[in-house]
């Protein structure tokens, strides 16, 4: 906030099924720290009624007050570490083109057999390098040691830079007529996407559509070999030989669970089924229901609501009296523009 009464503003946003930004709430606080996360998240959880040992997924940049809270509040949820501040923080002591390769490399190795061989790279090429990496666990930053549970491998926390960026112009305003301004953009933004879901046809998101048609050129180039019950060896140009199981809907590349997507082996899967009189979907069929269109259209039945002005606000007798709070100015003139950061992957 870069107002009279600076502070930070939290944020909580979620992606929907055509992979976009869904905000789910925001609040301004004195600071980011553990005391201001911790509010913030326990509302979170009390809106969307989430409990302690409730299954979801959380990523963020790794503040320092937002680690221990998540841990406190939801030690059950699974945790990601957004991979473009690994790798800031990894550029100032290792730089090039060569060391964000090598973590790209790490990171998006599906398999733990992937990542092991992918770390030892690291490992010969600078020791200290693995050293430092190795000091935070995969299961925080690598798709090897993802859950599925959420179906996204998403890497980047991205949704919230998107979010951020659309209330720049909120930051120099009052509190109130910051938050006003949020409100009025979440309105709109829903009226918006509506609009765009009465276009779409199908059954699956654009987004979704687009992905399923990649992978179904690449399924193109495999072979399959079925055992004669649910599993199937899929096999192809790229030396990845995979099993499918159709009945536990599981690959050994875990795509399919990371995802919720069928992955080129289980697409390659299905026509083969499908050649031999099976009784099988289109591989659409396969894909989670969350990223079908009946599903976006679900999330987007929820309206913000309008209010009306202050005009016709009624008046309380507060007994207390709010006074602003505390705050160290800091010294220069005051930076209206975010800084630009620009996506290394």
């Amino acid at each position: 906030m870069k107002g009279p009464f600076p502070g930070q503003v939290l944020t909580a946003v979620g992606i929907d099924p055509n992979n976009g930004t869904y905000p789910l709430a925001y609040g301004i606080v004195e600071a980011e720290s553990y005391a201001s996360w911790s509010w913030f998240l326990q509302n979170l959880g009390e809106d969307l009624d989430l409990y302690v040992n409730s299954n979801f997924t959380f990523i963020s940049d790794r503040q320092k007050g937002i680690l221990p809270a998540i841990a406190k509040l939801f030690p059950c949820a699974e945790h990601r570490f957004c991979l473009r501040h690994i790798h800031e923080n990894m550029k100032q002591q290792w730089n090039g083109k060569a060391y964000k390769d090598h973590l790209w490399k790490c990171e998006t190795a599906t398999t733990v057999p992937q990542f092991q061989s992918a770390i030892e790279e690291l490992k010969n090429f600078n020791q200290d390098c693995y050293a430092w990496l190795n000091q935070i666990p995969p299961q925080h930053w690598s798709r090897s040691h993802f859950t599925g549970r959420c179906h996204s491998d998403v890497l980047l926390n991205n949704m919230c830079e998107v979010f951020n960026k659309q209330i720049v112009e909120a930051r120099d305003k009052p509190i109130i007529s910051a938050l006003e301004y949020i409100r009025h953009y979440l309105m709109k933004r829903i009226v918006h996407v509506l609009k765009v879901i009465e276009k779409c046809e199908g059954q699956l998101t654009p987004t979704a559509t687009k992905t399923m048609e990649k992978i179904k050129h690449e399924a193109t180039q495999y072979r399959v070999i079925w055992n004669g019950g649910n599993k199937y060896e899929v096999y192809g140009p790229w030396n990845d030989q995979v099993i499918v199981d159709v009945y536990a809907r599981s690959c050994s590349c875990r795509r399919w669970e990371l995802t919720g997507i069928p992955c080129k082996h289980v697409v390659a899967t299905n026509w083969n089924m499908a050649l031999n009189g099976a009784n099988v979907d289109l591989p659409e069929k396969w894909v989670d229901r969350a990223y079908w269109i009946e599903t976006w259209k679900t999330m987007y039945m929820f309206k913000v609501e309008p209010i009306n002005g202050k005009a016709y606000w009624p008046t309380y007798d507060c007994p207390t009296k709010l006074i602003a709070p505390t705050y160290h100015k800091q010294i220069g003139r005051p930076k209206k523009k975010r800084k630009k950061c620009n996506n290394p992957y």
